[in-house]
């Protein structure tokens, strides 16, 4: 995989992007300055270091210690929930963005016939959805910043970090293999032709979408194990809830299950990344 055509591409197909909802959402100069998304995750990490800072203030209010175990349990729903909510965020918009996507913006950009693997086109893909929505990331980790610094869990801090970049990572390239999907299906329905086609193609991208977002609703995976298995042991069974115990137990002190599931987020990504790859 040659990487600088995978960032050049990551860069272009952004930009791409980004112009056709610049009518709607996005201005003109975010569209030609892709830089300005990195200056904006700046900017909402500041505003996330004074909203951290201000829930620290809130906790010691009444003279609760920021050390004791209220504090503790806040901390560890705090920085649990990140890597959660990242998932279902990345996923959600990337799923609407290949809903809503303008077919035409695709269809006329020269990129499409760029001299590029399909690996590497699916790579920087990936790549870019993680970075157009990089500005929530940055709010998240200034939000919980001080908040580990003045609750004595700075080394918290410091795992959630590339816990919470490994959850991004899920959540984009789990939205190629949805797109990859969606294609295949289109492709299936268009060989058939006639009216049915178009019934049958609304449906299967219909089964498509409901199914996976079924997948990614952790509430929904968690009611059918708990019947299975019961309620502790329920969100184990849910991959998407592997990176949020892996922060967890580890705030728990709980070294080993925190690695253990350290390690299943790890083998999650590089199944869901060989997967999109193939």
């Amino acid at each position: 995989m040659r990487l600088a055509v995978l960032f050049k591409f990551a860069k272009v197909l952004m930009i791409s992007r980004l112009r056709s909802t610049r009518r709607s959402i996005v201005s003109k100069s975010i569209t030609s300055r892709p830089i300005l998304i990195a200056l904006i995750g700046i900017v909402l990490f500041v505003a996330g270091l004074f909203f951290g800072y201000e829930t620290t203030v809130f906790l010691s209010f009444g003279g609760a210690p920021l050390t004791g175990p209220v504090a503790h349990q806040l901390v560890i729903t705090i920085f649990g929930g990140i890597p959660l909510f990242l998932i279902g965020f990345y996923f959600t918009m990337g799923l609407l963005w290949e809903v809503n996507a303008s077919t035409e913006a695709e269809s006329t950009d020269a990129i499409n016939w760029l001299p590029i693997t399909p690996s590497e086109y699916v790579a920087a893909s990936a790549l870019s959805t993680s970075y157009t929505y990089s500005p929530l990331l940055m709010v998240a980790f200034g939000y919980s910043l001080p908040i580990g610094i003045l609750t004595g869990n700075l080394a918290g801090f410091l795992v959630l970090v590339p816990i919470a970049l490994l959850s991004t990572s899920i959540g984009s390239v789990s939205v190629e293999i949805l797109r990859s999907a969606l294609a295949s299906a289109s492709t299936a329905f268009n060989r058939l032709g006639g009216r049915i086609t178009v019934i049958m193609r609304i449906v299967g991208i219909i089964l498509i979408l409901l199914v996976t977002q079924l997948l990614f609703s952790g509430v929904f995976l968690i009611q059918i194990i708990t019947s299975l298995v019961g309620t502790a042991a329920a969100a184990s069974f849910v991959p998407v809830f592997w990176p949020t115990l892996a922060i967890t137990k580890l705030l728990q002190s709980d070294f080993l299950g925190g690695a253990r599931f350290l390690g299943l987020s790890v083998a999650l990504f590089l199944l869901l990344s060989y997967t999109a790859l193939s």
